[in-house]
């Protein structure tokens, strides 16, 4: 057993861009996104870094860690069509439409990573409470010319249906002797803990992964669920096994799967 999540924050950087106009003390994502690394050498204040989660979102603050701040951060995020964009100022986040300005929550939303929808007419935000460990939300916002506006709800049965499956699951193999039973029975059931990683169906679905709490007071640490949602009923259309997640969406966008894995 580890004590930390089977995450490897993938802090990968997107080429900034300035348009002709623009200042470049802001960057912009573009159509056309070549990945590099995003590491120690670059500015953090205005490099353009996917989120920890998924290759589709991108970090909003550049930060990991609990205490890390990132007060100079400087950076915009426009919509796939180009007509809104996320606004990072420091520690103030805008949205920007039609020229017009609204505040957003996200400026104290820790590690907040954000991924558009391929149509810009929604966007998920996934965010830690106190840093790596979390615990890790996802919110959905439906984004108007009057500004955000929260779909709430969309991954509150998540939870209920993680623990569910807990509760169901048999016993890892690790858990063999006396001892390691006893050790077992004094675990709790982990499942706060829900983090962003695609659209799918244009704005109409999004796929959630649920993760079975991140250290070793947590009965099936580190495994996870992941769950196709529709976000207008909150409904789960389908949930997969990390392993099968991973073969039919790919490495990119979910957390790590240890080949030895037992899986919930």
């Amino acid at each position: 057993m580890t004590s930390r999540w089977r995450l490897t924050p993938l802090w990968l950087c997107l080429v900034p861009f300035v348009p002709t106009g623009l200042s470049q003390e802001v960057n912009r994502t573009t159509p056309n996104k070549q990945m590099t690394d995003c590491g120690k050498n670059v500015d953090r204040r205005y490099a353009v870094c996917r989120g920890a989660w998924s290759g589709k979102t991108v970090a909003l603050f550049n930060t990991w860690m609990a205490p890390d701040t990132n007060p100079g951060r400087r950076f915009d995020l426009p919509s796939p069509d180009g007509k809104k964009i996320i606004q990072v100022r420091g520690f103030h986040v805008r949205l920007s439409v039609n020229g017009k300005r609204f505040w957003t929550p996200f400026g104290n939303m820790h590690d907040a990573e954000v991924g558009w929808a391929p149509d810009s007419a929604r966007l998920f935000v996934t965010w830690s409470e106190s840093g790596q460990l979390g615990p890790w939300h996802t919110q959905v916002y439906d984004v108007t010319t009057a500004g955000l506006a929260e779909i709430p709800g969309v991954t509150r049965h998540v939870r209920p249906d993680l623990i569910l499956r807990m509760k169901r699951a048999s016993l890892p193999k690790w858990v063999a002797t006396a001892e390691e039973r006893a050790m077992w029975s004094t675990l709790e059931y982990c499942a706060d803990d829900a983090v962003g990683s695609q659209w799918l169906n244009g704005s109409g679905e999004i796929l959630v992964a649920g993760l079975a709490g991140p250290d070793s007071g947590c009965k099936y640490m580190g495994d996870f669920v992941v769950y196709r949602i529709e976000v207008m009923t909150e409904r789960i259309l389908q949930a997969y096994s990390g392993k099968d997640a991973h073969r039919l969406f790919g490495d990119e966008d979910l957390p790590r799967v240890d080949a030895d894995d037992d899986e919930l």
